[in-house]
């Protein structure tokens, strides 16, 4: 019970600590399960994962980021349910329940689902933002800017050398590298320009190591990299490489987008 507290109950109660070795693997297995159980839903839905399913995801990772955002600036209480891992369950609940209504909105009216669910997932954004938008002050934005520049310019630099050497085909196979430097981007100016703190033990000790988080953005390169590679060469299950492309670019969008809006929402 001991370790149970100390590796998983007060880090939900200590920002600044809210990561470690321990749970930051049990998190991961936790999350590989989960995407398998989801795949299997998915299959049996008869859904092709392409660039329309990545659409259909993005307003919820959004919520997601946001939920946790307004976490830290004190809007919403600390629960298990608005820290990590709980704000991913409940984020991927509220998800799947969109999805499914989609899914059947689809079947009986032939609206194509992703349509559906942005739309879903749009009207929950504007009710939640709505709910708390009196309490919200824009800042930083110059920071923001730079942020978003520095991850619009990396990733298009790698779009070309990637063009030139025909390392991916598609633009499924490049959201991982579009979400990833939006994540080191963000992390590197939030660290070395805002005095912010990395919070996940790997990245952290890198950037302390080297005295910059900009570390992240090789340090990402050298696991998406052969990642991406991988999966296209080893799996012949196209719909499930298009899904874990698609989920580790939805892990980065959700880093970065969380960092950005810390950085500009108070």
């Amino acid at each position: 019970m001991g370790l149970i507290e100390q590796y998983f109950i007060e880090p939900i109660y200590d920002p600044a600590g809210a990561y470690n070795l321990v749970n930051t693997t049990v998190y991961a297995i936790i999350a590989i399960v989960a995407l398998f159980g989801i795949y299997k839903l998915i299959q049996k839905l008869n859904i092709h994962i392409d660039n329309k399913f990545f659409y259909a995801i993005f307003p919820f990772i959004i919520l997601g980021s946001s939920l946790r955002v307004f976490v830290d600036s004190e809007i919403y209480k600390i629960s298990f349910w608005t820290v990590s891992p709980g704000i991913y369950i409940l984020t991927a609940a509220i998800f799947l329940s969109a999805f499914l209504l989609s899914f059947l909105i689809e079947k009986y009216t032939k609206i194509e689902y992703w349509k559906s669910s942005i739309a879903i997932g749009a009207g929950i954004l504007i009710l939640h933002f709505s709910l708390v938008a009196s309490r919200l002050e824009l800042t930083n934005l110059v920071y923001g800017a730079a942020m978003l520049g520095l991850a619009a310019g990396i990733s298009f630099l790698l779009y070309f050398v990637f063009k030139l050497t025909k390392f991916t085909s598609g633009i499924k196979n490049f959201l991982p590298f579009q979400a990833h430097m939006l994540d080191a981007a963000t992390t590197f100016i939030a660290v070395d320009f805002l005095g912010a703190i990395e919070k996940h033990p790997i990245p952290a000790l890198s950037s302390a190591f080297l005295g910059t988080a900009a570390i992240m953005f090789p340090l990402k390169l050298l696991v998406l990299i052969p990642l991406v590679y991988y999966l296209n060469k080893e799996f012949e299950d196209k719909n499930l490489v298009n899904y874990f492309i698609i989920a580790v670019a939805v892990l980065g969008f959700a880093e970065g987008i969380r960092n950005l809006l810390t950085v500009i929402i108070t």
